[in-house]
């Protein structure tokens, strides 16, 4: 029988070298932080393999802040794709990826002249 390896919020502070209460604003806070597998007595357990994805995509490298300013539509439409991506991967919910994207995606949408917020 193939084992899981499992996280409690003392593993992923350890992961993540922060304290116990960082980890809990990150599970508040984080919508792309993937969804516990089971909540037991001591409180809920993740995928470590999940945890390790979240955090390899946390720490990806992003353009410079003046690099910012060059993206294209085509670039911010793409990492929106990508940051959509993460969530599913990450188990998010149906319910969280739609609301952590549409809101974007429509702003998107008016800067390419696609959608009128007043209409």
């Amino acid at each position: 029988m193939p084992t899981i390896k499992l996280m409690g919020a003392a593993e992923i502070a350890q992961l993540l070298d922060v304290s116990p209460s960082r980890v809990h604003q990150i599970l508040r806070d984080d919508s792309a932080f993937p969804e516990p597998v089971a909540v037991l007595s001591m409180g809920k357990v993740w995928s470590a393999e999940d945890v390790e994805r979240w955090n390899a995509a946390r720490k990806a490298p992003r353009p410079a802040r003046d690099q910012a300013e060059r993206w294209t539509l085509d670039d911010l439409q793409q990492a929106l794709e990508r940051y959509e991506q993460l969530l599913v991967s990450g188990g998010k919910s149906s319910t969280t990826v739609q609301t952590s994207v549409d809101r974007p995606r429509r702003f998107l949408r008016w800067l390419a002249g696609d959608y009128d917020p007043l209409a």
